[in-house]
């Protein structure tokens, strides 16, 4: 394969923009055949780029100033972070009807995406994450104004701060590229930066970040298409994070630290989720459940909690394109969701859960608490789970955007590969692990039909495919059409949450004096740049990116 092939997941999907908006210019849309071509033949070239040898490939386009060059690279942490993005973006691209505008700002928001994620360096990810996240900003806004949205300042600091972080490993440690920085200039002050990058980035927060808000918006084509190619974005740099320390963190409270996040993180979603007074309420707690158990095993720094946490990012980059796709009433397609979303076994977040818990307590001591508490969560969230079947769908989602049957085969597929679980961290887990870290001997192992860690061996052949049977047969005699709406008492009420609620509005709602409102107004700034031509904003980012580098 050519090194020059390493441009086209990002080429692609902006060529199907330029055309789509040439056509758009002369009042033709051709959206629904372009985009969906755009993005699936990114997916393609990805994964002919990486299949094709299973090997690093790089490509340098010649320096940008002071050091940093446009270095391209495709290796096992890239093709499995661009199949997260690329795989939900695609399918959502292709079903869901978009203006000409609307399609334009997704494909530049996918090719930002990978951009970001096949970058060699460190300043060349936080200048396409920045694109991404301002192109997000520019597409929610573009869809309703007035809809809840990420706050762009919040979005623009965490890749700011990744600026920084890679312009003083350019100055002290003579580079930024990830595959070259010592070990020794991976400092806490510049580790600390990293790691609030992403954390921001992918709004993991114990409070309702902002992928719970988007999906409070009356519809979800812009939210859905969001949510798949930033969120990937701020775990993606946690795990390059081993890369740049040879296999660990700068200090092992780090590793406790942002574990414990990942359990405060899911623990929130789910006492959120089980007070939730609809539908849509609880599904938007969905796809923060699961980052927070992602976080929780991929930052034990272990082998086998960076595999658990690949995979359980797996099972939440599925269930971002079925959650936007599932209707909000009840039904076959809703109920299966809800299944596949909270772990029921032998679902595939089921096997990355039992697995990411047994990593917990491998790694013993603190580590072992935070497994208590993640078990603990889990059966939150089963109770959430089993409450949500009932409630009444909520806000109502416009023809055309939901498709029934797909979202239910999606959610079906991550029921079904359970039983897989040994094959997945095999062909998906395990390369990308090891990219970042040395795998000891006997620490994740079992080929295909079990996964064997240090003290155990789950069998997940022989133990997942009967209980993956006796399901096929309640679900099959069940009776889905029973299932009737009805006001469900939650297992406690959440009076903090309310009065965090009320704080944030009252701050939200402080206002600068008349007088100084021109020169300091940071929600006009916001909606100036939603407001603005994306090509401005692509042109400030280059500048930014030449001001960096010199």
């Amino acid at each position: 394969m050519p090194s020059i092939a390493l441009l086209a997941p990002v080429l692609l999907p902006l060529i199907a923009a330029g055309v789509i908006t040439a056509f758009g210019l002369t009042e033709f849309n051709a959206g629904p055949l372009v985009v969906s071509a755009g993005a699936w033949a990114a997916l393609i070239a990805l994964m002919a780029i990486w299949l094709s040898v299973r090997s690093t490939q790089e490509l340098n386009l010649g320096p940008l100033g002071f050091g940093s060059r446009l270095d391209l690279r495709v290796d096992a942490v890239a093709f499995a972070f661009g199949l997260m993005v690329l795989v939900p973006a695609a399918l959502l691209l292709t079903l869901q009807r978009r203006t000409w505008q609307e399609a334009t700002l997704g494909l530049l928001g996918v090719a930002s995406a990978m951009g970001a994620i096949e970058a060699g360096a460190v300043i060349l990810t936080a200048l396409a994450a920045g694109t991404a996240a301002t192109l997000a900003v520019v597409q929610l806004d573009t869809e309703d104004v007035r809809a809840p949205r990420p706050r762009w300042s919040m979005l623009l600091a965490a890749w700011l701060a990744l600026s920084l972080a890679g312009v003083i490993l350019q100055v002290r440690g003579g580079t930024a590229a990830y595959s070259a920085i010592p070990v020794s200039a991976l400092t806490v002050p510049i580790f600390s930066l990293i790691a609030l990058a992403g954390v921001l980035a992918s709004g993991l927060l114990p409070w309702r970040s902002w992928p719970a808000q988007v999906w409070s918006r009356p519809s979800l084509r812009a939210a859905g298409l969001v949510v798949a190619t930033l969120y990937p974005l701020g775990f993606y740099l946690l795990a390059r994070a081993y890369e740049m320390g040879d296999g660990r963190y700068p200090h092992a409270a780090f590793n406790a630290v942002l574990a414990s996040l990942g359990v405060l993180v899911a623990l929130g979603a789910a006492v959120r989720a089980q007070a939730a007074a609809t539908r849509r309420e609880f599904l938007g707690e969905v796809i923060p459940g699961l980052g927070g158990f992602a976080l929780m095993t991929l930052a034990l720094g272990t082998p086998l909690g960076v595999g658990a946490g690949l995979i359980a990012l797996g099972t939440a980059s599925a269930m971002i394109a079925c959650l936007s796709l599932v209707p909000d009433r009840a039904g076959p397609a809703a109920l299966v969701a809800i299944a596949a979303a909270i772990g029921l076994p032998p679902g595939l977040a089921f096997g990355a859960r039992i697995v990411g818990i047994e990593s917990t307590f491998e790694a013993g001591d603190f580590f072992g608490l935070i497994g208590v508490a993640g078990a603990i969560t889990w059966v939150m969230w089963m109770v959430a789970g089993a409450r949500a079947t009932g409630l009444p769908a909520g806000r109502g989602r416009p023809t055309g955007e939901t498709f029934p049957r797909i979202a239910m085969t999606i959610a079906a597929l991550t029921l079904a590969a359970g039983p897989a679980l040994g094959v997945i961290q095999v062909g998906f887990a395990n390369p990308a692990q090891a990219n970042v870290m040395s795998l000891p001997p006997g620490s994740a192992s079992g080929g295909f039909t079990s996964v064997a860690t240090v003290t155990t061996v789950l069998p997940v052949v022989a133990l997942f495919v009967p209980l993956l049977i006796i399901g096929l047969l309640v679900f099959g005699a069940a009776n889905t059409g029973l299932i009737r709406t009805q006001s469900r008492p939650a297992l406690f009420d959440l009076p903090a949450a309310r009065a965090i609620a009320r704080a944030r509005r009252i701050v939200a709602s402080i206002a600068v004096p008349e007088q100084y409102r021109s020169i300091f107004n940071p929600r006009a700034l916001e909606t100036a740049v939603a407001g603005g031509k994306p090509l401005l904003w692509l042109a400030s980012l280059a500048a930014l990116a030449f001001a960096v580098t010199r």
